[in-house]
């Protein structure tokens, strides 16, 4: 039962955190501000790792703009919905008599697949040539 109080105070904690990071991402644009970092590996690089494009994304969703968001970093968005979905779950459970738990999230299945699109994902958006250049952040 202690195991579960501190994960539940943990998961508040994360939400309470997220709020005014959100606020940030809602106010500042990161195609326009110095204020959030440059992805340190399209620095070193050139190309775009599986994040490039995640904070410009996330600027446009909180403004409504889904298919700038999609240009911006398309796994990022399509995951988005799971994630939202884990956390609700999670946030839930803090009601709950009995947590509840998505289990294909905690199957090995779950993650190397999601291990693979990532690794295709990176891959694909660095083809330097159509359809393939439109992933590119």
């Amino acid at each position: 039962m202690q195991a579960r109080n501190l994960s539940a105070r943990i998961s508040v904690l994360i939400g309470l955190a997220a709020l005014p990071l959100l606020l940030v991402y809602f106010l500042y644009d990161p195609a326009h501000s110095a204020l959030f970092p440059a992805c340190p590996f399209h620095r070193l690089t050139g190309l775009d790792c599986p994040g490039c494009g995640s904070q410009r994304a996330l600027y446009q969703l909180l403004h409504g703009h889904i298919l700038d968001a999609l240009g911006y970093n398309l796994m990022m968005v399509m995951a988005l919905p799971l994630i939202l979905y884990a956390a609700a779950v999670q946030a839930g459970n803090l009601f709950r008599r009995e947590r509840r738990v998505i289990r294909f999230l905690y199957r090995p299945w779950f993650t190397k697949l999601v291990l693979a699109a990532v690794l295709v994902f990176w891959v694909a958006r660095n083809l330097p040539f159509v359809p393939f250049s439109w992933l590119a952040a």
